[in-house]
């Protein structure tokens, strides 16, 4: 299949995402993500700045801060997490307690549920979005971008879409969300629902050969149906910690 003429940014990128099982805007933003936190660890951790906006957001989020976990990373994390436990510890010394709750705050502790209007609570909350997950939108947007601005040049790209996994469900959404002309909206829905179908009948099959009367039967494709099911409405397993192999030996 032939490439745009005109260089377009993502447009490899997305084509080789979607040549390996999963989807590709999944696989690129943690990509971005694993770089994201290489310039940060390697780059920017002597820089107050930076350090601030994770320390106003009470650190990366669960996801993220797991992938600071690689060889020779100790270091710049206990520095970035000095700031954040300082900044959580301040904010709570800096924060009058209420001794006299309103009658709302209490019914809601006896539910169990965080009072809003609690100056504690606010005080704890991210003050602002995880960074790596602000760089994610921003990616996510170019992806989208990327997508649709091939597909008004090529019909060309449409056959590496079919032949892949698709998108997950909130990427999908994300890119559908983006696209305005009838007739994109409509290839890409057909597009992703065909691959949609036959991971359903992936399944179905899956669940038929766990049936006792055809334990006999081996396993084919849909073996991991239920796993890349999850992957494509939930989003892919996060990482216990990063795939890098340290911050000079990224590529």
């Amino acid at each position: 299949m032939s490439r745009p003429a005109k260089y377009i940014p993502y447009y490899d990128d997305i084509v080789e995402a979607m040549a390996s099982p999963g989807c590709a805007f999944c696989k690129l933003q943690q990509r971005a993500a694993e770089r994201y936190l290489d310039a940060f660890l390697w780059e920017s951790v002597n820089d107050p700045r930076p350090r601030r906006q994770v320390s106003a957001a009470r650190g990366f989020c669960r996801d993220h801060a797991w992938l600071l976990v690689r060889p020779g990373a100790a270091l710049s994390t206990a520095i970035i997490y000095q700031d954040v436990v300082g900044a959580v510890v301040n904010a709570i010394r800096a924060t009058p307690v209420v001794e006299k709750r309103s009658f709302w705050q209490r019914v809601e502790a006896l539910w169990g549920g965080e009072s809003r209007n609690d100056p504690i609570v606010r005080a704890l909350q991210p003050q602002q979005p995880c960074p790596v997950c602000a760089n994610a939108a921003e990616i996510e947007g170019h992806l989208c971008a990327t997508v649709l601005d091939v597909m008004k040049r090529s019909r060309d790209f449409l056959a590496h879409y079919q032949a892949s996994s698709g998108l997950c469900v909130a990427h999908f959404r994300a890119l559908i969300g983006a696209t305005s002309q009838p007739e994109l909206r409509s290839a890409l829905i057909d597009a992703q629902l065909a691959i949609w179908e036959a991971l359903r009948a992936e399944l179905a099959e899956f669940i038929r050969k766990n049936d006792h009367r055809f334990r006999e039967e081996t396993f084919g494709v849909e073996r991991d149906s239920w796993e890349r099911a999850m992957a494509l409405t939930s989003g892919p397993q996060p990482a216990a910690t990063s795939s890098r192999g340290g911050l000079t030996q990224t590529g």
